[in-house]
């Protein structure tokens, strides 16, 4: 599969007033076109800072210290905000997670649809009326003349999230980030979403970065995962390898606290404890203080990402590529 993104050895850190901290440290993936690659972990991982480092949105206060994001061998970390520009919305589109903040409320929705087809594809007010309006017809959206005029707070959270796909795809763009697209809506909307994203992969070949926490929707979607745990890479492979699988215990950690369809559970699993907050980081292994193998050699050394089978596993159970 052809190489769409390829990120490598990518370090941001933020200045705040007790110093800087690293938030996410030396992470490399790579997104094949019409690919979708599932990134995971929980809450403060560096799962949407990374997705935000792609596009440059990241605050005044954040540093890429290191490593390369190249789009079809383009290096990004060197645009001028003027090239971003050009991209952000027409090669490379986000989903956010919140649709009702990241809508623009004084903007009627055919405004902000028609915005990046007259500024990306050189639309007429006319034209670009015509196609938001196909566009919204795509994404299932009923009555779309009639949307085109409301404003968001008139649209339900699953429609508003309808309109931000909408946005994002209108200029078919080459790669779509989506940051938790599901989150706060209910089961059934949430399977539209993720099956009309599913449906734009297929037809227009968009390679997707999936962002989420829950395991079950990259199971259903996703080619290849990504796991992060406190900033760093613990496992990359293939879903159907990690599934079937899984090497790091952070990994099976997660994967083990999806209540399984079958059977009765009366108590779920869980990992004990929580993310070390940047700036708190344990010296060895990141997972070592919430790992039930750690042993002295974790707790003081930090371990590569070492091949297991054709997964990546940042363990030192998997050093010698053995198991």
């Amino acid at each position: 599969m052809d190489s769409l993104l390829t990120v490598r050895d990518l370090q941001i850190q933020f200045q705040t007033k007790k110093g800087i901290n690293t938030a996410v440290d030396g992470i490399g993936f790579s997104v094949g076109k019409g690919e979708i690659l599932g990134i995971v972990g929980e809450s403060g991982c560096g799962k949407s800072v990374t997705s935000l480092s792609i596009l440059q949105l990241l605050g005044s206060n954040s540093i890429i210290s290191q490593g390369s994001i190249q789009l079809e061998g383009r290096e990004l970390l060197t645009l001028t905000e003027d090239e971003m520009c050009k991209i952000r919305g027409n090669e490379i589109s986000m989903i956010f997670q919140d649709p009702m903040t990241a809508l623009n409320p004084t903007m009627t929705i055919g405004d902000q649809l028609m915005e990046p087809l007259m500024i990306h594809q050189g639309y007429k007010k006319k034209d670009a009326w015509k196609e938001a309006v196909e566009v919204l017809k795509k994404v299932g959206i009923a009555a779309p003349e009639k949307r085109m005029k409301e404003y968001p707070h008139q649209l339900s959270g699953g429609m508003r999230q309808r309109v931000m796909i909408a946005m994002a795809v209108s200029c078919a763009p080459k790669l779509l980030i989506a940051d938790e697209p599901t989150t706060a809506l209910d089961v059934t909307i949430q399977a539209q979403i993720l099956e009309l994203m599913l449906e734009l992969r297929q037809k227009m070949n968009t390679a997707i970065i999936l962002i989420t926490h829950d395991m079950g929707v990259v199971a259903e979607t996703a080619d290849n995962i990504l796991v992060l745990y406190a900033g760093k890479v613990v496992e990359y492979g293939s879903v159907k390898d990690i599934f079937n699988n899984p090497r790091h215990p952070y990994t099976k950690g997660l994967l083990s606290s999806i209540p399984p369809l079958e059977t009765d559970v009366e108590e779920l699993n869980t990992i004990e404890g929580t993310v070390p907050a940047p700036g708190h980081m344990p010296a060895g292994c990141r997972f070592s203080p919430r790992c039930p193998y750690a042993k002295e050699r974790c707790r003081s050394q930090q371990p590569g990402l070492y091949q297991a089978g054709n997964s990546k596993v940042c363990c030192f159970q998997y050093e010698d590529g053995q198991r």
